[in-house]
Parts: C-alpha cells; structure tokens; sequence
C-alpha cells in the first residue's frame, strides 16, 4: 500500500464528506458569521444564503432531511457567532472548564432549531400553494425568516444575538433605516438583499422575477441614499456646559473578583478618575460592577466613592445592590446588579437590571433542578443561592443637565426594552464588562448592538465597559470617540443629544408590522392572480 494509495483515499473521503448536503449547510451558515463585527464582510450575506437556498431546492427527501439542513446552517451560524462563550468559562478553568462541550454544542443546537423549522415551514408552504416563481420564493422565505427572529428574541428569556439587520453596521448609512423600521426590518431587508442572486438561478427568469431584482438593486441604492440625507450633524445639539469623564479601567476577569484585588481594583477607579482635574468634570462614568462590593449606605464605602464624584456633579456607577434588613432575614437575600447615581450627599438614584443572563446571572427553575443532582453546578454558577434578581424594566434617571436610560451590559441588545417609553430620556448610558470574552468578536459584536439602540431612538449613547469598547456614539450610529479593547483610559467629553426623534422612538413596531403585513398581502395577491391566470389558462 503506497503513500499515493493512501493520500488517494483520504482525498477521495474527503472530497465525499464535504459532498454532503449537511456539511454545505454547516459551512455555509459558518460563513455567514463573517458579515458582522469585526469583520463585516457584507458579502458573506448573499454567498451563504444563496447556498442554503439551493440546497433546500435541490432536497427533494424527507421532512427530516429539510429539518436537518436548516438546523446544520443555524448550528454553523451559531458556533461561529457565539463560540466566545467557551472562553468565558476558560476565567476559571478549574471549575468551569468542564461545561465548554456543553455550551458549543447545546446552545447552539438550541437556537439552530429555528432554522430547522424556518426550512421545513418553507418547504411546506411551497408545496401548499404550489410557490414556483422565484420571487415569491424569496418572499415567503425572508417573511419566514423574520417570523424565526422574533421568535428567537422572545421565547424563553430571548437571544437576539447577531440578528440580520446588524450585517448592515458595516457601513452607518446603510443602518438608518432602523430609525423607522427597527433591527427587525432591517433584518427583513437583509434577506432580501441576500437571496438576490437567487432571482438568477434559473436559464429564463420570469418576468416577475425580473421586475423584482430590478427592485432590490434599486433598495440598495435608496437604502443609501436615504441614510445619506437623514444623517444630519445640525440634528445634534452640543451642551457645552455639561463635560463627562468615561473611566476604562481594562481589568482582567480573573482578577476582578479576587479577594486580594477587589479593594486595589475599586482604588485604580479612583486614582484614573483624578488623574486629570475633576473641578471642570460633571459627570464621571464607571462601568458595571466597577465597585466590586454591595453599595449600600456604608458610609466608609461612600466617602471613598466621593474622591471621584466632581464637586458639583456625580458619580454614576456599576454596583451590587441588597437590602441591609435582608441578610438577617434570609439565607440567600436579594441582590441586584445595579446602576448608582452618587453625588457628594450619596446614593441619589439606583437601576436594577431587569434582563438577566440565563446560566450566567441566574438559572431558570433553579428550585426544580435538584432531581437531577446539579446543585453544586448551579451554585457554582451563580455564586450560590438563586443568582440575581430582577429589576422592575426600563427607567429614565435624572441628572442636572439631562435624562438618560441606564442599560447593564446585555440588555442592551434587546431593543424593546432599553427605554421608558412613557419618558423618553436625552441619552443612553450603557455600563458594560467584556473582559469575559478576552480577543474574540464578542465584545465588538456588544458594541455594534448597542449602537443599533442608538440609531433605532436616535438618542447618543454612551458606553463604559471594564474593558471592551467604551465610546460616545451619536445618534445616527457614528463612534464620535472610543476606547478600544484592552485598553486603559479616559475619555473627556462634551454631553451631545438629538433635537428630532425617530419613527421607530414614537411608533415602536408598527412601521415593521405594516412592512410585514404589506408584504404578505402583496405575496398572497401574486399568488392570487398566478392561480387564476393558470386555471383560466387551462379551460
């Protein structure tokens, strides 16, 4: 048996293996990854998508075979998109290293399942309504794939991580139209986009077929062409008086919560903010938990907090919250991750956040699990007891000069809940730590969705993370100043706002449903007009 024999075989299994409809839909969905940060190849959208669209075209077997096509491109999708999750459980090795199988195959498979039954509800309704042109093909699958979206953001907590519409922050103009259709209709203009070459798969396309990739390349180029004329600098108001000091500390997860680092920690804060004179400053910004203990009315804990807090301004900082009667009381008292406002008088205000991180903030039926022997696990993971608790959702703060929505971390990516709509307020100020996901995308992908919160309101929003990426964007989505990962600094600014608000600020979802609706009204009535055009055709 030579060498050439071997290496022919090998190849020939190869060549196989790849071969198979699965695996294309695996690497295709892989490739998808790289249309968002902080690559932001926006062709990488119409490649993948293209592919997995033959390839339920070509599948003419079994409901499972379709199933497993779309849960192998979701299952690629998702291992690429969020992989760094396994390095946040790589901050303590030793206790959490064990879950890493766990979460690179369980959790993506969980949100894989949407695109199995996105495939299968697509070949279904094909085979229903007899769905031959091409461009009502597309349609019925970009209205499908919206419809997984949604579902994936809402069921069971939500994770609307690294939805479609985020492919578009590779270029801002491209983005504004989620001022008035929101992330989901940008999503829905994504597919579009990205099954167009699919309107040329056939030798004669038909005259439908034609008319709408004439319509998409003209999208592309209105979707330009209007974040061009929306995106206006006389639209943002400068408040001079109001000068803000953002704190990037860049402390390693490792050594956040170490019992002989917490206190040097908490001091660098302190020290960095005073590096420069606070006397013109108004208001500095810490990130989330960058005081690591619980912020009561400890008064020794708050006359230290006063060394960064302006003499005529405050503080706002991350923090853990719990009543002081409550550690008598129970076991395992409640404790919130929270936002403090402090002044030189103390705690003025405090946000709870509200949008927990399963398994990571708190387990879902943590009381329910001890049948299966997994207490040690979940206390692990939550530091014992039931994790964090919830706050009581969107608020709007107020300061001197201004009002600001505060968000922690990853409720940020949740666009329906990052404001009190009753009380809409001047900024955003989003307190972060993505020192959990080291040098991998996570952090930059945080960062763009919440600049997409920015762009939807058209409020500036002001982000401070441990470390990650800490900026002032304005309200059309542009990074006006920022600190990158790893990075320790400081940032100096002048408070900026919006003089108009959005659509999508004033209306919510309606702009979309209408969109939605619209659409599937105009799919149902080509379909329609092609029935009755064939059955007239045939008497």
């Amino acid at each position: 048996m030579t060498w050439k024999y071997i290496l022919g075989t090998k190849l020939k299994a190869v060549k196989t293996f790849l071969q198979k409809k699965r695996v294309m839909a695996f690497l295709a969905g892989a490739f998808l990854s790289l249309a968002f940060a902080p690559i932001y190849f926006f062709l990488a959208l119409p490649i993948s998508f293209s592919i997995f669209y033959f390839l339920l075209e070509e599948e003419r077997g079994k409901k499972r075979e379709v199933f497993w096509l779309g849960f192998f491109f979701g299952f690629g999708h998702f291992l690429c998109g969020i992989y760094w999750i396994a390095i946040s459980l790589l901050i303590d090795a030793a206790q959490f290293g064990w879950l890493i199988p766990f979460a690179l195959t369980i959790i993506p498979s969980a949100l894989a399942c949407y695109f199995g039954l996105l495939a299968l509800s697509y070949k279904f309704l094909l085979k229903k309504f007899q769905i031959n042109f091409a461009y009502q093909k597309l349609l019925v699958f970009s209205l499908l794939f919206v419809i997984a979206e949604v579902l994936r953001s809402n069921l069971f907590s939500g994770f609307p991580w690294n939805l479609l519409g985020y492919a578009w922050m590779f270029e801002p103009h491209f983005a504004q139209l989620g001022s008035v259709f929101g992330i989901y209709g940008l999503s829905f203009f994504a597919v579009l986009i990205g099954l167009s070459p699919t309107l040329f798969w056939k030798r004669k396309s038909s005259v439908g077929d034609k008319i709408f990739a004439a319509f998409l390349l003209c999208f592309f180029l209105v979707n330009f062409l209007f974040g061009y004329f929306y995106i206006d600098d006389k639209k943002i108001i400068t408040d001079s008086d109001t000068k803000i000091r953002l704190i990037q500390a860049n402390i390693k997860q490792e050594m956040k919560w170490a019992d002989g680092q917490k206190r040097d920690n908490f001091l660098k804060h302190i020290y960095a903010t005073n590096q420069k004179n606070i006397d013109d400053i108004d208001v500095v910004i810490w990130s989330e938990t960058s005081v690591p203990y619980v912020i009561n009315d400890d008064e020794a804990l708050l006359e230290y907090m006063r060394q960064a807090v302006p003499n005529k301004g405050i503080l706002i900082t991350g923090g853990l919250r719990l009543k002081r009667n409550e550690l008598e009381e129970k076991k395992f008292p409640d404790v919130w991750n929270s936002i403090f406002v402090v002044s030189n008088a103390g705690i003025t205000q405090h946000y709870d956040k509200h949008h927990l991180v399963p398994f990571g903030e708190f387990v879902p039926l943590h009381r329910y699990l001890s049948f299966l022997y997994l207490s040690e696990a979940v206390d692990a993971i939550t530091g014992g007891g039931k994790g964090f608790s919830e706050g009581e959702g969107p608020q709007t703060l107020m300061a001197e000069s201004f009002t600001f929505s505060p968000l922690v971390c990853y409720e940020a990516i949740f666009s329906s809940e990052v404001v009190d709509k009753k009380h809409l307020p001047d900024i955003f100020v989003n307190l972060t730590n993505d020192a959990w996901f080291g040098n991998s995308s996570g952090p930059y992908q945080h960062f763009d969705m919440a600049r997409m919160r920015a762009i939807e309101y058209g409020i500036p929003l002001i982000r401070v993370a441990g470390t990650g990426i800490s900026a002032l964007v304005d309200p059309f989505g542009r990074v006006v100043a920022k600190l990158g990962l790893n990075e320790e600094g400081m940032i100096d600014m002048k408070l900026i706002k919006n003089s108009q608000t959005t659509i999508y600020a004033t209306y919510g979802q309606l702009p979309f449903l209408i969109l939605f609706f619209l659409t599937l009204v105009i799919l149902i009535v080509s379909l329609q007009r092609r029935h009755a055009h064939k059955k007239n055709h045939t008497h």
